[in-house]
């Protein structure tokens, strides 16, 4: 795909609107301007960065659980599994959220629970493609960003990514990048094409070096979404790219993986875990229930307190097959 070109999924803005292609070298020149701007006037916030979590989680041998959330009742699960088991966990704010309930107010939920959490929680955002948005984000409180430039050719990838680490490096947060093409169950399930989206080990290295991430996600046969095909994990792939680069790994699309998979991957280097097709599932799916119940014809708390049941219960499983209870 040419630069500036296809469809707006593979575009990333800059702050004056142009596309990466015509837009690279001003992101790079205010990511390099951009710390004066970021710093100060900070409020203390009670999250923690996400770099410590997922370092130390690299380190020995687990992985952080990373769920997306998009309802108060959503966060207050997570935090409330994550308390359960003892682990340290990240919130995610991704873009269908952004979308409905706005960036701010989901970050502001994250933040007035993380304070009466005793658990270290980072709260991050996930798969953005624009700079302002990963701006609001820093200034929303979100201690962690991911930048997903995978659609964009390679190099083009790595120049916007490389821009937007400094910013959010100029904030003193941690940023994520994306390597080859995780895609979503809607995209070909061919061999062929699954192996076109795959990251190279040579492109992982490059990638790490030439941008400057804290975390890595690399496409190693992982999707998005659920389907009645479980997805097949390239794990020697895997493997061989975590023991090239010397950041933490993530595994997108942890929803359609079952438990073996999982454990293999972070046998292999994965350090963060992204969850969220599955919870999103288990909120609808105990929500429906409970509406339709005898006893919720007008009081909606009693079918929202199940519908958060069922998103603490994944999440403690999640949490235990990840290996980090008990790590927070």
């Amino acid at each position: 795909m040419a630069p500036g070109g296809g469809s707006a999924a593979a575009r990333v803005s800059d702050p004056s609107g142009g596309p990466v292609g015509a837009g690279i070298g001003r992101l790079t020149g205010q990511a390099a301007r951009c710390s004066g701007r970021l710093q100060g006037g900070w409020a203390l916030l009670p999250l923690v960065g996400a770099d410590g979590l997922l370092r130390a989680a690299r380190a020995a041998g687990y992985a952080v659980g990373a769920f997306s959330v998009h309802t108060p009742e959503m966060v207050d699960a997570v935090f409330a599994a994550a308390e359960a088991r003892g682990a340290p966990v990240l919130l995610q704010v991704g873009q269908r959220a952004i979308r409905h309930a706005g960036l701010q107010e989901t970050a502001s939920w994250v933040i007035a629970r993380a304070a009466r959490s005793p658990v270290p929680a980072a709260l991050h955002l996930d798969h953005s493609r624009s700079w302002d948005q990963v701006v609001r984000a820093l200034r929303a409180g979100c201690t962690s960003v991911m930048f997903d430039g995978s659609d964009l050719p390679f190099a083009d990838n790595v120049a916007a990514t490389a821009a937007v680490v400094r910013l959010a490096h100029a904030a003193g947060v941690p940023a994520e990048g994306e390597v080859g093409r995780v895609g979503g169950v809607e995209d070909d399930p061919s061999e062929d094409a699954l192996a076109a989206r795959l990251a190279s080990v040579e492109q992982a290295v490059r990638f790490v070096q030439d941008t400057g991430v804290d975390s890595l996600a690399p496409a190693v046969g992982n999707v998005h979404g659920l389907s009645d095909r479980i997805p097949r994990l390239d794990l020697g792939r895997l493997r061989v790219i975590g023991e090239a680069v010397a950041v933490p790994l993530v595994l997108h699309g942890g929803s359609g993986l079952d438990e073996a998979q999982i454990r293999a991957a972070v046998a292999a280097g994965v350090a963060k875990v992204n969850v969220d097709t599955e919870l999103r599932h288990a909120f609808l799916s105990a929500l429906r229930v409970a509406v339709n119940g005898p006893d919720h014809a007008d009081d909606p708390y009693p079918a929202l307190a199940e519908a958060r049941r069922a998103v603490a219960e994944l999440a403690q499983r999640r949490i235990d097959t990840f290996g980090s209870a008990g790590r927070a």
